[in-house]
């Protein structure tokens, strides 16, 4: 099965901090941050973040240099535990299947491992080549599905042909990936929706919105967040400003489908987690 993305005739744009009305059912949050949670100095370099059934008060996010994934506590605003699954490197991405926590590596290498509590326990497996190795930052898993599915940032035959190539990897019981399929992204599909998106589209995170079943696409470089049907058919386009984003590289949703967006120091100095409540 292959999934292509199509031109979609409707969009709704809504700009972050904007009291302007609009359809909650069709785009359910209002972009003014309900929470922020400034980051400790060991996440100043934040990228994926993610949930873990279950556990409503924590989350769970890595950072770009070290092989660690660290548990927040948004109640209290604190790291509870650090767990090193690997040597240092450019890591990009994770979520979980509720059972394995997955991190996607730049080079599109993933690892995989069920947490145990302690790093000396952890058994880590390295999945590669199984995706080009290009530059990747985008990875979610899909629970309708059960499979992971990769959107890649940086590939040289994507950028001649207006492109955006994904994959869907499959999972077996120990946490080890497989190939599944293929997908592409039309950017042309986008720009036709906004002209502020040009020849080229590249992804820096992406989550699956269980309550509705839609895609959201996360672009650091565009600064804009792009909200897809359950078939990758594009449906609105988010602006996020640099004063509020400086560099947003990580999305999440929790139980209660509350949107959480991550975001690098960059020239600040510190790293930040926006919520934005779902209108209910």
């Amino acid at each position: 099965m292959k999934y292509h993305f199509m031109i979609c005739i409707c969009l709704i744009s809504v700009t972050l901090g904007s009291c302007q009305s609009h359809d909650t059912a069709s785009f359910p949050y209002v972009l003014q941050a309900d929470a922020s949670y400034v980051m400790p100095t060991e996440l100043a370099e934040i990228s994926g973040i993610t949930f873990v059934k279950g556990k409503t008060t924590s989350i769970y996010a890595i950072q770009d240099e070290e092989g660690l994934l660290f548990e927040y506590d948004l109640t209290n605003e604190r790291v509870l535990e650090i767990t090193s699954f690997g040597k240092k490197g450019d890591y990009e991405e994770l979520t979980t299947d509720g059972k394995f926590f997955y991190v996607l590596k730049s080079n599109g290498d993933i690892y995989s491992f069920l947490k145990s509590g302690l790093s000396a326990d952890l058994k880590v497996f390295a999945n590669k080549g199984l995706v080009p190795e290009e530059e990747y930052e985008a990875m979610a898993f899909d629970p309708a599905s059960g499979s992971l599915f990769l959107l890649c940032k940086a590939c040289k035959a994507d950028k001649k042909r207006n492109i955006v190539s994904g994959y869907m990897l499959a999972r077996d019981g120990d946490g080890q990936l497989s190939y599944a399929d293929q997908f592409t992204f039309q950017v042309g599909a986008l720009s036709a929706l906004d002209k502020r998106i040009k020849k080229t589209f590249k992804p820096s995170a992406m989550a699956k919105r269980s309550q509705s079943g839609e895609w959201y696409l996360l672009s650091s470089i565009d600064r804009a967040l792009v909200v897809t049907d359950a078939d990758f058919n594009p449906k609105h386009i988010v602006h996020l400003p640099r004063k509020n984003f400086e560099q947003p590289e990580g999305i999440a949703f929790d139980e209660e489908g509350n949107l959480y967006i991550s975001s690098e120091a960059g020239r600040k100095e510190q790293g930040m987690i926006y919520r934005f409540n779902l209108i209910k």
